[in-house]
Formats: C-alpha cells, sequence, structure tokens
C-alpha cells in the first residue's frame, strides 16, 4: 500500500527552544534612556544574551558620568555571556559588572537577599515551561509560589522573569521590558497583569502596527512601569500609545509629550488589555454596555469543547475514495476541519458535499468495534500505520487501542477557533465532527443553536472576541474554548430572528447588512440601545479587528 502519514509536528529549533530573539539595538537604546538617569546606581538585566542592554546602560552611565554603580547582567548561555563581556571592554574602564552565568530563577535566591534594585531592563527568553529541565522550572515554581503566585507549565517563562523581577525592585524602582503581546491577552499572565497595576504607579504600554521580530510573526509590546510601591491596595494609571515601528518611536516621539496627553485608563480584575488600546469613547462605551444584566456568558448557553486530536489527521481523515477503497463505509462519519469552509451560520448538506470534493472529509472512527468486525483492508491500513510509527505518536501511544480516537461525538454547532475577520457560531445541519481546528458546541437545557448562531453575530459579541481572544503576528485570531465561554452574549429565550436571512446575507458576502439585522433586533430593541451607541460599539469592534489585520 503505498501510503504516507505525514505530521504537521516539527522538531524546535535549538533557538526557539532557548526563546532568544534579541531586541534591535536602537530600541534597547531607547529604553536604557528612559531608565537610567542621573541618580540611578542599581541595575540588573536578567537575560543579557550578547550585551544589546548592557552596552547601553554603560554607555548611558558614562553620559551620565555615574562612576559608583551596580550593574547586574545574568545569562544562561555561557557563549553568549562570553560575547556580552567582549563587546563592552572599553566602554568603561572603570565598571565592575556582576557577570553570573546560569539560570536566572538559579541566582533569584541570593539576588533577593541583597540591596533592591532601582531598574529592571532587558527581554525576557519567549519559551514555554514545558520546554525548561525540570530542576529549573521547580526552582523557579517555588520562587514563583513564595511570591503569591499559581505557576503552571502552561505558561511562558517570560512571565515569570517579569513577576520575580518585580521582586528585586525597590521602593521608586523602574522596569523596561520587551515582551510579547500575550501580556495583554492570555490567561497565564493575569496575576502578572494584577500585580502590575498594583505594584507600580504608572504604566506605560507601547504597540507595534509593523512586527518587531517579523521573523518569528511575534507581536511585542514595550512596557515600562515606574513609581514601584509597596502599599496594598493601589491600582496604577495606565497609558497606551501606539505606533508604526520602532524607527518611528525613536526618531519621532516625546515620550513624556505624549503621555500628557493620552488619557488615563484603569483595568479590573480578569481583564484582558487588547481593549486599553482601544479609542477612550470606545473602551468605555463597551466597559458600560459590558455591565447590562441581560447579557450573559456564553458558557451559560453551551459548552465550547475541543475539536478532534487525532494524533495524525492524515491516517485518520480520509477522503471518499480512501473510504471506499478500504471498506470504511461503516467506519466513517463526516468531519470537517477547515474554519474557511464554515461560511454562514449553518454548514449543510451542500456546504460537506463541496467540502469533500476538495478536503479529506470522514474521520476513521473504531470505537466500541471488535477487531473481528474490522475488515480485512482497514486492518491491512492500521498495519501500515504502525510499520509508518503512527502508534508511536504521543497521542496514538498512550490509548488502550492507538486506533480509537477518544471523545468522538457529533455536536450541536461548530465554533471558529482561529479567526481572520469575524468568529462564527454555526449549526452543524450535516451531524459532523470536527478536528481541533475548529472548537464544538454543545447546547445547554434545550436551547436552541438555530438562534444562538443568529444572536452571536451581533457587534457587541464580535468586540468582545478581540478582546477576550489572543491574536498573533500574522493578523490570526485564536479563541481557546475557556475564552470563548466568556463571550458576552445578549440572550432572552423571547429573542425570534429570521435565520434564513441571516445565512443568506453572510453567504453573499453582505456581512455589514447581517451586523445591521441582528444589532437592530439584539442590540437596540432587545437592549435598548441608540443607534449612536451602537455603532460605536461596532465601531470598537472595527478598530481592534483592523489593529489586529493590519500588523505586518
Amino acid at each position: 500500500m503505498d501510503l504516507f502519514f505525514e505530521t504537521n509536528k516539527l522538531p524546535a529549533t535549538k533557538r526557539k527552544l532557548r526563546g532568544g530573539y534579541y531586541t534591535p539595538g536602537k530600541l534597547a537604546r531607547y529604553l536604557v534612556d528612559w531608565a537610567v538617569r542621573s541618580d540611578t546606581k542599581r541595575v540588573i538585566e536578567p537575560s543579557c544574551g550578547d550585551g544589546n542592554f548592557i552596552a547601553p546602560i554603560l554607555e548611558k552611565f558614562n553620559s551620565l558620568r555615574i562612576k559608583d554603580f551596580d550593574l547586574t547582567a545574568v545569562e544562561l548561555e555561557a557563549d553568549e555571556l562570553i560575547a556580552a563581556q567582549n563587546r563592552v571592554q572599553g566602554i568603561y574602564s572603570s565598571s565592575e559588572i556582576d557577570w553570573r552565568h546560569g539560570d536566572f530563577f538559579g541566582h533569584f535566591a541570593e539576588l533577593s537577599t541583597q540591596q533592591p534594585y532601582e531598574v529592571l531592563l532587558g527581554n525576557p527568553p519567549f519559551i514555554r515551561f514545558q520546554h525548561v529541565d525540570n530542576d529549573s522550572r521547580e526552582i523557579a515554581f517555588s520562587h514563583l509560589r513564595k511570591a503569591g503566585y499559581k505557576p503552571t507549565k502552561l505558561a511562558n517563562i517570560w512571565a515569570a522573569f517579569v513577576q520575580l523581577g518585580i521582586e528585586l525592585l525597590g521602593d521608586g524602582g523602574r522596569m523596561g521590558l520587551v515582551l510579547p503581546a500575550e501580556l495583554m491577552q492570555v490567561n497565564y499572565a493575569e496575576e502578572l497583569r494584577t500585580k502590575l497595576v498594583s505594584s507600580f504607579e504608572h504604566v506605560l504600554l507601547i504597540g507595534f502596527k509593523k512586527l518587531v521580530f517579523p521573523d518569528i510573526q511575534q507581536e511585542v509590546v514595550l512596557l515600562l512601569a515606574e513609581g514601584k510601591r509597596s502599599d496594598k491596595g493601589f491600582i496604577s494609571d495606565i497609558h497606551t500609545l501606539e505606533v508604526e515601528d520602532g524607527e518611528e518611536l525613536i526618531r519621532t516621539i516625546d515620550l513624556e509629550q505624549a503621555v500628557r496627553h493620552l488619557p488615563v485608563k484603569h483595568t479590573h480584575p480578569g481583564m484582558k488589555w487588547t481593549s486599553l488600546f482601544m479609542s477612550a469613547e470606545k473602551f468605555n462605551t463597551l466597559e458600560d454596555v459590558a455591565k447590562d444584566s441581560r447579557l450573559v456568558k456564553l458558557g451559560q448557553l453551551a459548552d465550547v469543547d475541543v475539536g478532534l486530536v487525532t494524533g495524525r489527521n492524515s491516517f485518520f481523515v480520509i477522503d471518499e475514495k480512501r473510504v471506499a477503497a478500504l471498506q470504511a463505509q461503516d467506519f466513517a462519519i463526516p468531519i470537517v476541519g477547515r474554519t474557511s469552509s464554515l461560511k454562514s451560520v449553518i454548514f449543510n448538506e451542500q456546504d460537506y458535499e463541496h467540502y469533500r470534493r476538495t478536503h479529506p472529509a470522514f474521520l476513521l472512527n473504531f470505537n466500541n468495534r471488535k477487531t473481528e468486525e474490522i475488515p480485512q483492508a482497514l486492518l491491512k491500513y492500521i498495519s501500515h500505520g504502525e510499520k509508518e510509527g503512527v502508534n508511536e505518536g504521543y497521542k496514538c501511544s498512550i490509548r488502550k487501542r492507538w486506533f480509537d480516537v477518544p471523545s468522538i461525538y457529533i455536536p450541536d454547532g461548530f465554533l471558529f477557533r482561529q479567526i481572520h475577520k469575524y468568529p462564527l457560531m454555526v449549526v452543524n445541519g450535516i451531524g459532523a465532527t470536527s478536528t481541533d481546528t475548529v472548537h464544538r458546541v454543545r447546547m445547554k437545557n434545550g436551547l436552541s443553536i438555530t438562534t444562538l448562531s443568529c444572536v452571536f453575530f451581533n457587534s457587541l459579541t464580535l468586540a468582545w472576541a478581540e478582546v477576550a481572544g489572543r491574536s498573533y503576528g500574522g493578523g490570526v485570531l485564536e479563541l481557546e474554548p475557556n475564552e470563548a465561554e466568556k463571550l458576552l452574549i445578549p440572550w432572552s429565550d423571547e429573542l425570534v430572528l429570521d435565520f434564513s436571512r441571516v445565512d443568506t446575507l453572510l453567504r453573499a458576502g453582505q456581512e455589514v447588512e447581517a451586523l445591521d439585522y441582528v444589532d437592530g433586533i439584539v442590540l437596540e430593541q432587545f437592549l435598548g440601545l441608540s443607534r449612536t451607541k451602537v455603532l460605536e460599539i461596532r465601531g470598537a469592534w472595527e478598530e481592534l479587528r483592523d489593529r489586529r489585520i493590519n500588523r505586518k
């Protein structure tokens, strides 16, 4: 049998595993110029790499004629540390730098017993804790727990660098960091967001319309936090500034002057920070409307679950021709695996017919079937899968029978996981399931998914999706199930919408007309919002969507 079951799981590069993506020199110097001032004495860079921050720090000390200073530079990679040392030779002849080779987490206990630092600068590594060796991870987790955090392997270590970095700063301290935009969005950074606004008098977030690190499609922000304070119950002022790129920031922006003319914003517990980059008027409108008691979270109406994780789609998801060749008609169920094929509020027979002409559209389901019930052609297929090592993949290897895909059920509907223009709730009109590129939706308490799919397509819910989800450098918005279940839905059992009308408009590419129709019933008639207020909400969604999509 001439088969090869391709996997899309590529090994991580060494650079990715250590999270080493270094800050452009001019941007590093910009942060140094902001943070290091005439009275600065103690500075730390917890992941100094080859010295992108260390060199400008020393040059700034030199220009300010500061000779009595303490500078600590920590770096895990020995070669990088040596490169940093070589790079700064001669910049400051009397400098005494505390060079520390090794893991920042391993050095933290000793550093925390010393005199507090006034400034922390850097660009911590972007790498998940699951890729960190066990000893280092446990040391980091121990420090984080002592500081009052609840660490998880799903978190990225950049967050831990910031969390523990805050602990090293004394009252009045400052930090200037290059961080992934995940700071504003992901759940594992929620504790950090709360800590930042309760630890500093002022927080400034600087975003970029263009990617600072285009090679990795990673959106970043600059975090400038100052006025560290130890008293409780304080919530900092937040300002946000968005520029085209680092060059514009460095060349044209007078930061002190810019901040003076920016509106002050504040956060509340559990809030994601994406919405902070909206105009103040739209930000306030969303915040006010969100307090309406007639808004419910999607999770109160339905369960949102990830699609099927087969372990190797190229083996388990097959086309119609292969179904026939393997005599698998009694073992194959319809499946959809592409968001682009869900074009409206229902996935119907005609949609599936078109989908299966161009994509593998049948899932092999062997659950509850004895081996003797499986046709010989299918048994040979399973055997060939073993020869190709499909059974050795992690997901397959932990099953009782490696070819029994778990959690197969037919959902009431689907919800986009990765979103370009807007998310959709889609009625499952053909009894299909989905791969993990599309979420599965099951309604609660006998509620109608037909009604929900229409109500879902309103300007407020679309705006909330931009706030609740997370975006990546390529302009894609992603909603995980727990994020989707927090989406705000205007809901009443009495709501009645014309499902066919919404379906027809969306299929014709008339999204604005569909929004006008749904908003008119759901936001204006049901919630009683004025047309002006509805258009403000839509403008908030468009502003957030365009900010995400246009970033290149």
